[in-house]
């Protein structure tokens, strides 16, 4: 997950999110009085350890769906509530461990610590912010199955699944806390199980790798998520209420084709519907309604055979030799390793491997 290019700086995060989590799990494994007398300067680690689940979440939802900014420095504030819970903390984490083992061995004192304040802040803010979170994916869903391609949108929709799990695994932990911390009879023990919606996630995500790798950018099997084409019916009930005919619908699409092959906008990589109308001075749907009509694909169909179309000549040219086949592609406008392997297989029944070993034979 660390290694792959494609949604690189995404994976990276979640690796981080899930290593953080690990860590956690680890100290609620082991939360018990014979662990922490042992290894004192590990108590209380988990009662700020969780607020780092909020900024980690949001920006690995903000680069999968490209609605944020990239520089860390103007997503610092993020880490503002880890920040003011650490300094809260200082004080006792720079005891001794002679000092802290002094507060340890009361052990019936310090667990009522542990459904204290600070957790059950915590605790309510892990909730919010988790509403919150899908929420902010929600108000972009619409646009972001129309924006993206094929591949991009299999992980928005792989998203939605994680963030409507990891909600649940929160409301299952925060319910059980609160449970525990007013004492609520037989409800009380579910305590135990605070953390198993988390292990249940972790399942989850190995399951969604094995079986869905070009999820996390794992090319090998790239090739096999692709989305049916519309049937005929299905584009003509989508469209029945434009006033649009033939003819203006091919005058729209060899603008379309004009404007693409005049401004090379293919050779963006992160172009959009939406930045095409822009270029091409005509409202988006009808855009999309000129290419469903007059060409046998969809939008990214169409961006894709100028990029295979733009890597097979890029490829032929001696000054590109120097260049590995992702090089190459990326100069072409693909995105990433898994998009470019899957579209150019989809489109030339071939890997690009064995396209320019073809090619090289006929020479």
């Amino acid at each position: 997950m660390l290694r792959t290019k494609i949604n690189q700086p995404a994976n990276r995060i979640l690796a981080i999110l899930l290593l953080v989590l690990s860590f956690h799990l680890l100290l609620v494994g082991f939360d018990n009085r014979e662990f922490f007398l042992t290894f004192p300067h590990l108590s209380r680690i988990s009662w700020i350890i969780g607020s780092l689940y909020w900024p980690l979440l949001f920006l690995f939802v903000a680069h999968i769906t490209q609605t944020q900014y990239d520089k860390w420095w103007k997503n610092g504030w993020l880490f503002l509530p880890f920040m003011v819970l650490l300094i809260m903390m200082l004080p006792y984490y720079l005891q001794s461990a002679e000092e802290k083992l002094t507060l340890l061995n009361n052990f019936e004192e310090a667990s009522k610590d542990d459904f204290g304040a600070i957790n059950q802040t915590v605790s309510i803010l892990h909730l919010v912010f988790q509403v919150f979170l899908l929420g902010y994916y929600l108000r972009f869903e619409k646009k972001l199955y129309e924006e993206y391609s094929e591949v991009e949108s299999l992980r928005i929709q792989w998203l939605k699944q994680f963030l409507t799990i990891t909600l649940a695994a929160t409301l299952l932990a925060v319910f059980s806390f609160f449970v525990r911390s007013w004492n609520v009879p037989v409800l009380s023990q579910l305590y135990s199980f605070h953390f198993i919606g988390i292990v249940l996630l972790f399942y989850w995500l190995s399951y969604k790798a094995l079986t869905q790798p070009v999820l996390f950018g794992i090319v090998k099997e790239a090739s096999s998520f692709k989305q049916p084409a519309l049937p005929v019916e299905e584009i003509t009930d989508k469209y029945k209420k434009s006033s649009l005919e033939g003819e203006q619908l091919s005058f729209i699409f060899e603008r379309i084709k004009a404007t693409l092959e005049s401004q090379k906008l293919y050779l963006d990589n992160n172009l959009t519907l939406t930045q095409l109308a822009e270029s091409v001075q005509i409202p988006k749907h009808q855009i999309s309604q000129a290419i469903n009509s007059c060409y046998s694909g969809n939008f990214f169909d169409l961006i894709n055979d100028y990029r295979v179309d733009t890597f097979k000549r890029l490829a032929a040219q001696p000054d590109k030799k120097h260049l590995s086949l992702l090089g190459i592609a990326q100069e072409a406008g693909f995105n990433s390793k898994a998009s470019f392997y899957s579209v150019f297989k989809k489109k030339t029944g071939m890997t690009p491997a064995e396209f320019l070993d073809k090619q090289s034979k006929a020479a």
